[in-house]
């Protein structure tokens, strides 16, 4: 009765043996039937292996190896040039991702060469999809790959062979900030942020995705932020100094200028930008010094010209009103306090008649130039800029 039972045991044992050798023998001729090109047969054998419908798969379910297959033969078919093949799974390449991270995830030793191999092949296969999508303006999807890349060399399996992957976490911010993500564009710029990647390249995109989002007072702290760990890096500190300019915050905007002309003194732009700031300020003799200077720098400048002729207009106009309390009995007075006020529009010729040559299409500044030159009684001018 117990030989009976023991030879029982074993044909129970070697049924179950065979079972299982079985079912990794569909797994191998799954490969085979792969790289015979025969894929649809391919995938339904290996779908058969991991169904958890199929009794006979109890066993090779939660195998590696026929994980790996799975993420092989969906590979191979997000690859193929065959529509009927493309058909045989709406996103290959993301379930070939789950497939392979589920045999990472069952390879119990964690070190499987040949799976590594596998991974390391993928990543290609991930990278071009993610340009592809990013290049079709498909951004979500595009972000989606670009996650999986640094998912996958995160895992246990590749993560000793891949430590920080900044320039993927860049693109995948890129990526995110096109398809509207923020929040997880930011996240990934912070990381390359704090690994130095791009210098302040990767400031700039933080700054671009809190004014997106209308996060003001988050750009503008990111811009100080970045201005301390990059002191030279310009366009932060132009952005920040613009940001003060427009509004009405012209002292601060003055700190950051001196700043930056201190880097960079023969940089023409930010001494006509010192110069608004100052003419903004009321401090116009200061002013006028700093658009002569953005002037010396740069001759053909039209904006530092116009902002000079605008001052000694408006000096015109105040001495002008000046001219025009004075009380109608006291003409020689009158004349006098007119004159003054000539003087300050004379003044502003030369730099409008300067502003309109290198800026010739400005409208009104052409008629702001016939005004002086008519009450200037320059006839002749005014004449010549009629025609």
């Amino acid at each position: 009765m117990n030989k009976m039972k023991s030879y029982l045991f074993t044909a129970i044992f070697l049924l179950g043996c065979t079972t299982i050798f079985a079912q990794k023998a569909k797994v191998t001729s799954a490969i085979s039937n792969m790289n015979e090109g025969k894929l649809d047969k391919a995938l339904q054998e290996i779908n058969e292996t991991i169904d958890p419908a199929n009794k006979k798969a109890e066993k090779t379910i939660n195998w590696s190896g026929a994980w790996q297959a799975k993420g092989e033969i969906l590979e191979a078919i997000s690859k193929s040039k065959d529509d009927k093949i493309k058909k045989l799974s709406p996103n290959p390449v993301e379930e070939a991702y789950n497939s392979y991270m589920k045999a990472i995830e069952l390879d119990e030793k964690g070190n499987n060469p040949i799976l590594k191999m596998k991974m390391i092949n993928f990543l290609g296969t991930l990278s071009n999809s993610a340009v592809q999508a990013y290049q079709a303006e498909n951004y979500d999807k595009a972000t989606g790959y670009f996650e999986k890349i640094l998912s996958l060399e995160g895992s246990k399996l590749l993560k000793a062979d891949f430590k920080i992957d900044t320039a993927i976490m860049f693109n995948t911010g890129l990526a995110a900030a096109s398809s509207k993500q923020y929040e997880k564009a930011i996240k990934y710029f912070k990381e390359c942020a704090k690994y130095g990647y791009q210098g302040g390249g990767s400031y700039a995109q933080i700054i671009r995705s809190y004014q997106m989002m209308g996060d003001t007072a988050q750009a503008i702290s990111t811009m100080k932020e970045a201005i301390l760990k990059y002191p030279n890096e310009q366009n932060i500190q132009v952005q920040l100094i613009n940001y003060y300019i427009t509004h009405g915050q012209s002292n601060e905007a003055l700190d950051y200028l001196d700043k930056a002309i201190e880097k960079e003194s023969t940089n023409s732009s930010f001494h006509l930008a010192k110069g608004v700031c100052l003419d903004k300020l009321n401090r116009q003799d200061d002013a006028i010094k700093s658009y002569l200077k953005a002037i010396e720098l740069k001759v053909d400048n039209p904006d530092a010209y116009y902002n000079i002729s605008v001052i000694y207009v408006n000096r015109g106009v105040k001495q002008f009103e000046i001219a025009n309390g004075v009380p109608t009995n006291e003409q020689a007075r009158y004349e006098a306090e007119k004159n003054k006020a000539d003087d300050q529009f004379r003044k502003a010729v030369p730099y409008l008649e300067n502003a309109l040559k290198y800026k010739p299409e400005e409208i009104d500044w052409k008629n702001q130039l016939k005004n002086l030159y008519y009450r200037l009684k320059m006839m002749d001018k005014y004449e010549a800029l009629n025609k």
